[in-house]
């Protein structure tokens, strides 16, 4: 269920989402309100989920993870067990930044960043096709960025 959003909950997530450092005086200015009312609606909205955290975006380049790999792997059996047991893994290793479930030939799509292509390889050979629940995997390196976005517009 999504919650019901107005114009000034809109205008509060467009502005955070570009900067999350700006004060709630900042925002009020910008949105032509007052800074009490904006931190009850940013309070609202983190109650309600609609905010669920505020954080340091990092530049995977200018700490040395060059490398970014989607990974779509198949798993050798399914059940409710299997899928969680597998979502465990996938969420300990932090080297996966992204997981889906999907539908299609594969069960799950998996981005993994990494310093470099040695350490995929370590990876995915030692901990994701190591697993005993993972039937095969198939991997694309990307090549460059074109698109890279958290930003969400609400509907």
């Amino acid at each position: 269920m999504s919650a019901k959003l107005d114009r000034i909950d809109r205008n509060i997530l467009e502005l955070m989402q570009k900067d999350a450092r700006l004060t709630h005086q900042e925002i009020a200015d910008r949105i032509g309100s007052s800074p009490t009312s904006v931190w009850r609606r940013i309070q609202s909205l983190e109650s309600k989920g609609v905010i669920s955290a505020r954080v340091a975006l990092v530049d995977r380049h200018a700490i040395g993870l060059d490398v970014c790999v989607i990974c779509n792997v198949k798993l050798s059996h399914h059940s409710d067990e299997t899928r969680l047991e597998f979502e465990g893994f996938v969420a300990s290793l932090s080297e996966i930044t992204e997981c889906y479930a999907v539908s299609g030939s594969h069960d799950y799509i998996l981005k993994i960043v990494v310093e470099d292509v040695a350490a995929f390889e370590r990876l995915l050979t030692r901990q994701v096709l190591n697993h005993s629940l993972v039937d095969s995997a198939s991997s694309s390196f990307t090549l460059r960025e074109v698109k890279y976005s958290t930003r969400l517009t609400p509907p």
